[in-house]
């Protein structure tokens, strides 16, 4: 990674298991104005998706470079968070 990053979580929910990994990688896709094939790739290659302890539940992770977490107005929080 060239640039600084941090770690992020987005919840999916869903009927089925694909139902929730849309619905996170949708949630995903709008709060960072991503499209959600870069949400994907993001996930992929940084990250991973999580089946949650509850039924339809899943746990998207990623990292997302600051600079975009600034722009959306959480930088500071997982600077915090994560002592970066």
């Amino acid at each position: 990674l060239q640039r600084s990053v941090g770690p992020v979580q987005f919840i999916g929910t869903g009927p089925t298991l694909n139902e929730a990994t849309d619905n996170a990688m949708q949630r995903a896709s709008e709060v960072l104005h991503m499209t959600q094939a870069e949400v994907r790739n993001r996930c992929t290659i940084t990250g991973g998706v999580e089946i949650g302890r509850l039924p339809g539940v899943v746990q998207l992770n990623m990292l997302v470079s600051l600079d975009k977490l600034d722009a959306i107005g959480i930088g500071h929080y997982v600077r915090q968070q994560y002592g970066l």
